[in-house]
C-alpha cells in the first residue's frame, strides 16, 4: 500500500491516499479502537474491543468500564467504525461471530500511530 496525496495508475486497489489516512483516523473512538486492537495484537471479538475502547475514552483500567458504556462503545463500533475500517481495508469484521482482525494494510497506519502514542492522544 503507498501513502500518497492521489493513488497512481500503478497503485494496488487496497492503497490510501494520505486524506484518506487521515479521514480514518480523525475519529478519536475509531482512532482508539484502532490502537486498542493494535494491543491485542491484531484480533479481538467485538465485547472486548468495545471493552478496550471505552476504557482508552475514559482513561480508565478496562474492568472500571460499565455495561452500559460497553454496550454504547459496541454499538456505534459495529453500525460505523468497524464498516469504515473494513471499507479501508484496514481491518476484517465478521459480524455473526463477532470478530475483529487487522489486515496487513493496518501496518501502514504505524508511523501515524507513533507520532499520537508519542503525544498520549489514543
Amino acid at each position: 500500500m503507498s501513502l500518497s496525496d492521489a493513488p497512481s495508475e500503478d497503485a494496488p486497489d487496497d492503497s490510501m491516499t494520505t486524506d484518506q489516512v487521515f479521514d480514518l483516523l480523525g475519529d478519536g473512538q475509531r482512532r482508539r479502537a484502532i490502537a486498542a486492537l493494535r494491543a491485542r495484537d491484531g484480533e479481538a471479538d467485538l465485547d472486548e474491543l468495545a471493552e478496550a475502547t471505552a476504557a482508552r475514552e475514559e482513561d480508565v483500567e478496562r474492568e472500571q468500564v460499565d455495561e452500559d458504556q460497553r454496550e454504547r462503545t459496541a454499538a456505534m463500533l459495529h453500525h460505523a467504525h468497524l464498516p469504515r475500517l473494513e471499507d479501508a481495508n484496514v481491518a476484517e469484521y465478521d459480524p455473526m461471530a463477532g470478530e475483529v482482525e487487522l489486515t496487513e494494510v493496518a501496518e501502514d497506519l504505524d508511523p501515524y500511530f507513533e507520532v499520537i502514542e508519542s503525544h498520549s492522544e489514543v
